[in-house]
């Protein structure tokens, strides 16, 4: 296993670039996270050009929040696999509706993956629709995760992430009060964050984009790659809700302290301050 600050100094000495093909919600903070931790983004999303983009970059994200994009989401992952290049699936709301639930088929009947992180009612959707033929739980964005990711629950989310990952043969990242990384039969929780995180949009996202940035720069080693990408996560939530009380500030405050600590972690902050 590759140690963290190796994992770090290998982003800032290759500066991936990430091609993201995400939802318009979202979209500026994962453009924000990856230049905070080093890297560089662009997100094409018209499917005559996205395969072209996707060859410019070091790796890929696909973000369900975006199933309108479904066709420029198969040419990228496409092309993506060809030159192989990390792939990272994104599946938001994966069973919320019949549209997103057949996108989610096709994506993962036509693409490969290397790594494929959701809450706990969005992995356990995906594993559902490979194991069940389609007999899926109802997913929803809010979803109230606590009620899932507790403790009694847990060894149910790490079987569903075992089975999608065996099915796939990706790494899978379980986002929740405790974080699961999961790939075939190895299986590590991680804790930490901040209950904040919950409070604002795109947290999952921007997690989604440092997971790819972290395999893109360390492609012989993509489960300490993810893992980093986690406890790197967790501890700037941690930190930013530190400073978010220490302000009197509110959600909008931990939004921007959350980048501030991500970009001070992977790239010491701006230089000269």
């Amino acid at each position: 296993m590759i140690e963290e600050d190796l994992i770090i100094k290998n982003i800032n000495k290759m500066e991936p670039k990430i091609h993201s093909i995400t939802n318009t919600i979202t979209i500026n903070d994962c453009a924000n996270i990856l230049l905070a931790s080093g890297g560089h983004a662009t997100m094409a999303s018209d499917p005559a050009e996205a395969a072209e983009m996707t060859s410019h970059c070091d790796g890929l994200v696909l973000n369900l929040g975006a199933v309108s994009s479904l066709e420029a989401m198969l040419a990228a992952g496409k092309e993506s696999n060809r030159l192989g290049h990390p792939v990272v699936l994104d599946p938001v709301a994966a069973g919320a509706t019949s549209l997103r639930k057949n996108a989610c088929q096709r994506l993962l009947s036509e693409l490969r993956f290397s790594a494929i992180r959701g809450n706990a009612s969005e992995i356990r959707t995906l594993s559902d629709l490979l194991t069940k033929s389609g007999n899926t739980t109802k997913s929803f964005v809010d979803t109230p995760e606590a009620e899932i990711m507790q403790e009694k629950n847990l060894e149910i989310c790490r079987e569903n992430a075992r089975c999608l990952s065996q099915y796939t043969d990706a790494l899978i990242v379980v986002s929740g009060k405790e974080d699961l990384v999961v790939y075939q039969d190895q299986c590590e929780m991680l804790q930490g964050g901040s209950p904040l995180s919950a409070r604002i949009t795109g947290s999952g996202c921007m997690l989604t984009e440092l997971i790819c940035l972290c395999m893109a720069a360390n492609p012989e080693d993509h489960w300490s790659a993810a893992c980093t990408a986690v406890r790197q996560m967790n501890l700037a939530a941690e930190k930013a809700a530190r400073k978010t009380q220490a302000a009197k500030g509110g959600t909008m405050s931990f939004r921007m302290y959350l980048i501030d600590e991500i970009s001070r972690q992977f790239t010491g902050g701006v230089p000269g301050l």
